[in-house]
């Protein structure tokens, strides 16, 4: 008999998520006895409140959305493909932006699903009181941005920049405040679990980090496969949209810790980091431990070859 289990993604189907589709579409969850379902956000209520309150089984969020979550003791960063942050920050070069600082008194589109950590972490550690930059909520930080409704929006380096530039807005004509120029890059996609599947659970948890790492794999050594995958769960967007999307997604896979430990490691320091955002913006996150949010055990017990990067 098979084991139903959601996977709650962080937007859309596309190949920013290629890895878990790859997963349910070619059996590979069948293959162990599960049933996976990959299903899409929803904004009323995002990720983190679907995982606790039972409505997903495992979610893809990141440790920004854990450490402030309503409960992050009971959930758990377990797997992440990418390494880096994949956020950027465009202001016109009309608009006479040219620091973060200078964002004070105007708009910024940001997720409504409570993404803004980041920006707030940027905007402080660049001398801006982040109270004073007006946050707008939207699906469309870019038609936001192009319309002029905001100064300066979140997008991703494998989507929404590139439909900026679709839009006839191109990256000659705009600043790009990056995170990481002032110490304030966060990790975005995270596997996030509920820590009371730990222990009671532990062959189910063991077998969907195997499955998502092989999907992964599959997604990054035969390309073209996950590309129809995500296109025909997706096909809004066109092929080479999906293709140009996995390749950054590639790209931010081999960053940082999966250097050095291998590929998609729940490394402690990710978690670190957005305990220290939470701390600085917010206030509050003590008693977080990095150490015991980041569970490494099951990305650990994986087979070798899953976490290699021939392919990097």
């Amino acid at each position: 008999m098979s084991r139903d289990v959601t996977l709650r993604l962080l937007w859309r189907f596309q190949a920013q998520f290629a890895g878990y589709l790859v997963a349910e579409h070619e059996g590979l969850a069948k293959r162990r006895g599960i049933d996976l379902r990959c299903q899409p956000i929803d904004f009323a209520e995002g990720g983190m409140k679907a995982l606790l309150r039972g409505a997903c089984d495992l979610a893809i969020a990141s440790p920004a959305h854990l450490v402030e979550s309503e409960a992050p003791t009971r959930l758990a960063f377990a797997m992440a493909v990418q390494q880096a942050s994949p956020l950027v920050y465009p202001v016109r070069k009309s608009s006479g932006i040219r620091h973060p600082k200078d964002l004070e008194g105007r708009t910024a589109a940001i997720w409504p699903s409570g993404e803004d950590l980041e920006l707030r972490w940027m905007l402080l550690k660049a001398g801006a009181d982040p109270e004073n930059v007006k946050r707008l909520p939207t699906g469309d930080t870019v038609g936001a941005f192009i319309e002029g409704r905001a100064d300066c929006a979140q997008m991703t380096i494998y989507h929404e920049l590139h439909e900026m530039e679709a839009h006839g807005l191109p990256l000659d004509e705009v600043i790009l405040f990056r995170p990481a120029d002032w110490g304030a890059e966060l990790l975005k996609d995270g596997v996030i679990i509920r820590r009371d599947w730990m222990g009671s659970e532990d062959a189910l948890l063991q077998d969907l980090i195997e499955i998502f790492l092989e999907g992964w794999q599959i997604a990054f050594t035969d390309p073209e496969r996950a590309v129809a995958i995500c296109a025909k769960a997706r096909p809004d967007m066109s092929a080479d949209e999906h293709r140009r999307q996995l390749q950054h997604m590639k790209e931010l896979a081999t960053r940082g810790p999966a250097l050095a430990e291998g590929f998609a490691v729940p490394h402690r320091d990710h978690m670190r980091r957005a305990l220290d955002a939470v701390m600085d913006v917010e206030g509050h996150g003590e008693g977080l431990n990095p150490d015991e949010i980041a569970v490494r055990r099951y990305w650990q017990a994986a087979p070798a070859e899953l976490k290699a990067m021939p392919w990097a």
